[in-house]
C-alpha cells in the first residue's frame, strides 16, 4: 500500500516522519506510525543487527594479495 501526502500527493517514504518531505506540511496522525509501532521496528532492527554481527566472518587476508595473479 502506498501512502500519499494529502496536501501535495507525494509518496510518504517514511511514516515515522511527522512532516511531508516534499511540501513540508504536517501529516495527519492516521498516516503515521504510532510510537509503539516505531519502538517495535527499532527493536526488530536492533535484533537483526545483532544477528548479522553474530554471523559475520572474521577479518582475513583471503583474496587481499592478488599480485601473483597474471
Amino acid at each position: 500500500m502506498q501512502f500519499l501526502c494529502p496536501h501535495c500527493q507525494a509518496p510518504i517514504y517514511s511514516r515515522k516522519q511527522k512532516i511531508c518531505g516534499v511540501c513540508e506540511k504536517s501529516l495527519p496522525p492516521e498516516l503515521l506510525l504510532s510510537e509503539k509501532q516505531i519502538a517495535i521496528l527499532k527493536k526488530q532492527d536492533e535484533q537483526m543487527e545483532k544477528r548479522a554481527k553474530e554471523f559475520q566472518l572474521p577479518d582475513s587476508d583471503y583474496g587481499s594479495d592478488v599480485s601473483g595473479i597474471v
